[in-house]
């Protein structure tokens, strides 16, 4: 069995004391002469501005503010996640993966292989003393649209086994909980679960939530 953690993270510490629950309004005004261009809508989340915001404060040993409601758009603190919740997209290259895993699992071609692969990402991460961007893919289709429901949590602490392994979870949308996780479980070679490519995968969250798929994502800190 292997344990790791990220010293001195702790969601109910480390984390936003607010949920990922927002307003309906504009990420980003655009002004120009006579005229206010919205991009982006809120509404649908912050998961990875909030996310990235929070390893940003946990790495320079800076407290979250410790509001238990969200920050008003034109803020500093929304200004804060704003900007970095249009970092963690990578130029669409993020958004872009969670199509191609959801598009993947919807045809079957989701494999143990491609599964691990992403775990040990995450693993190394947190091997490596840093936070372990997750993406939880949470439905499966090729319908950009259906990138709302996806979710960007913060793995801080491991376990994994052979088959088994667990990913201790920031998670914005249940904001002081420092006991919610991600369980993967991976069929044996001689087990009778199997998928059209090899040993089934088994992924959940314990809040309850679908899980389709796990992915390591990039992070940059923010100096």
């Amino acid at each position: 069995m292997r344990l790791h953690e990220l010293p001195g993270f702790l969601p109910s510490t480390s984390g936003f004391r607010f949920a990922n629950r927002w307003p309906a309004g504009p990420v980003f005004e655009l002004h120009l002469p006579y005229l206010r261009i919205g991009i982006g809508e809120a509404a649908d989340g912050l998961c990875g501005g909030m996310c990235f915001a929070a390893a940003d404060r946990f790495l320079r040993a800076e407290a979250v503010p410790q509001a238990s409601e969200p920050p008003a758009a034109g803020t500093p603190l929304f200004r804060e996640i704003a900007r970095r919740q249009l970092d963690s997209l990578e130029l669409g290259r993020v958004p872009a993966r969670f199509w191609w895993a959801a598009a993947r699992v919807a045809a079957g071609r989701w494999s143990a292989r491609d599964q691990v692969r992403e775990w040990r990402a995450l693993a190394a991460d947190l091997d490596a003393g840093r936070p372990a961007m997750a993406g939880l893919v949470r439905v499966a289709g090729i319908d950009p649209l259906g990138l709302t429901a996806d979710h960007q949590v913060i793995g801080f602490a491991y376990e994994a086994s052979a088959r088994n392994a667990m990913l201790r979870i920031y998670d914005p949308n249940h904001p002081r909980d420092d006991e919610v996780r991600v369980e993967l479980s991976i069929g044996g070679e001689d087990s009778t679960e199997r998928g059209p490519t090899g040993p089934a995968v088994s992924l959940a969250q314990s809040s309850g939530e679908p899980l389709l798929a796990l992915l390591q994502l990039p992070y940059r800190e923010r100096r």
